[in-house]
């Protein structure tokens, strides 16, 4: 048998007895146990123990004439993986041999591919050394061991989204679903429909029935971006969902039940929308039972450099380009800029510099766009005409007007990708252009 499994391209250890047997399962390097059942010093049972031993992950087979139903029992608890009956059949054994392997690599490439989606999951994780990031990731932990409503607050950019994804993933609930929807995005009767569902016929249009988003993520996590964009009218019905655990379809009138943690965003100022009496106050007090508050970047500088080496890692692989290095200079900066479109500039800003580079050992100044250039580039060719203005409004809108203009032209004129680019949703694009007397025609001019 070691001859054939030999000429079969398997390297074979031969053992005469259990004694020798222990010796070679000891230097733990055995795939495959292949031993008799009635051998000197003992038994294939014996072998197979310690094999479990010394090699947890191969496996056994035994060769016997003599099966019983107790020798079975026993040899299936320890681990036998199945019996080979005398006389052998050479074809069979490597038949069954080749099956062991094909399996062995199939959980390898499992493991592979696991590793590879816990790697691109780590990516993902809240990235910073900051004090303030510290705190937070604290604050995340503790958060996740519960299953309490979360507010997420922040400017656009700073990474809302990751902290919900990482609360989930650190929960009780990370084996099931994370759904996220942008509350922002969607007018309220399409919306009421993505959250809750509906049935067949309950409005033109709904040819089947349709399940909502809050039972698709039953038992895990609902994700309720921008959530200070939903309509008041819609505001009472997920108060309801919140506090009965309840769902009503539209179009039904029978209640379904669902359990699952509900984290929400948003970057407006809650309490004043509540003030103002465009939020429920009764729905912000059910939401706001622990607020994470993310830091817009320009608060934490010294984080800069880590997450701009994260996304020329991040770029160079999924561009395919050779691994470049940010040099000293340029990474001044990036550190010296007001980053009014936070983390996710910072993201876009360096996978345009990987894809416009021409050099395939570093990122420059010259590689970041003209308002890097000059030193001291406060906001990248906007600051310096909103310090001419006196008043703080004009200031605002001169910045807000002039970094419009330059992401569409960085985009040429793709309102669609300058809505993402911005953090808003293509309708808050245009109602600020409008604001900002941008007409259109100036718009696609950037083109």
């Amino acid at each position: 048998m070691a001859s054939i499994l030999a000429d079969h391209s398997y390297t074979v250890l031969t053992a005469q007895d259990v004694p020798s047997a222990v010796d070679v399962l000891k230097q733990g390097q055995v795939d495959v146990v292949l031993t008799d059942f009635r051998i000197p010093g003992g038994s294939g049972l014996d072998v197979a123990r310690k094999a479990a031993e010394f090699c947890p992950e191969s496996v056994a087979l035994i060769m016997t004439a003599y099966a019983d139903v107790t020798g079975v029992i026993e040899a299936m608890r320890i681990g036998v993986l199945d019996y080979l009956l005398k006389p052998l059949n050479v074809e069979a054994v490597l038949r069954r041999l080749e099956i062991i392997r094909e399996r062995r690599d199939l959980q390898a490439e499992v493991s592979f591919l696991r590793a590879e989606v816990g790697r691109k999951a780590d990516q993902s994780t809240l990235l910073g050394e900051s004090g303030v990031m510290l705190e937070i990731r604290r604050l995340i932990e503790r958060v996740a061991e519960t299953r309490g409503t979360v507010l997420i607050t922040g400017e656009s950019g700073t990474g809302k989204e990751v902290v919900a994804r990482q609360i989930h993933r650190l929960s009780a609930q990370s084996g099931h679903k994370f759904v996220a929807i942008n509350c922002g995005a969607l007018p309220e009767n399409l919306l009421e429909s993505e959250l809750f569902g509906h049935k067949k016929g309950a409005f033109t249009g709904a040819f089947a029935d349709k399940q909502g988003l809050f039972a698709v993520a039953n038992e895990g996590t609902l994700f309720l971006d921008e959530i200070g964009e939903m309509p008041k009218s819609l505001q009472v019905k997920l108060l309801r969902a919140l506090q009965e655990r309840e769902i009503v379809p539209v179009g039904d009138t029978k209640p379904i039940k669902v359990n699952l943690r509900v984290i929400a965003a948003t970057n407006r100022d809650l309490a004043t929308e509540v003030n103002e009496g465009r939020f429920r106050q009764d729905l912000y007090y059910r939401i706001n039972v622990v607020e994470v508050g993310m830091p817009a970047l320009r608060e934490r500088v010294e984080d800069i450099p880590l997450l701009a080496r994260h996304f020329v890692e991040k770029y160079t692989r999924e561009l395919g380009r050779p691994m470049r290095q940010l040099t000293n200079d340029a990474c001044r900066r990036l550190m010296q800029y007001n980053w009014p479109g936070n983390v996710r500039e910072l993201e876009n800003i360096i996978e345009r510099a990987i894809i416009l580079s021409k050099k395939t050992d570093r990122l420059d100044v010259e590689d970041l766009p003209v308002g890097f250039h000059e030193a001291g580039a406060g906001t990248a060719g906007a600051g310096q005409s909103a310090c001419n203005n006196v008043k703080l409004d004009d200031a605002l809108k001169s910045f807000s007007r002039n970094h419009i203009l330059a992401v569409l032209q960085a985009l040429g004129g793709d309102k669609k990708e300058a809505a993402k680019a911005l953090g808003m949703s293509l309708s808050s694009l245009y109602r600020k252009l409008e604001e900002l007397d941008i007409s259109a025609k100036r718009a696609d001019e950037q083109k």
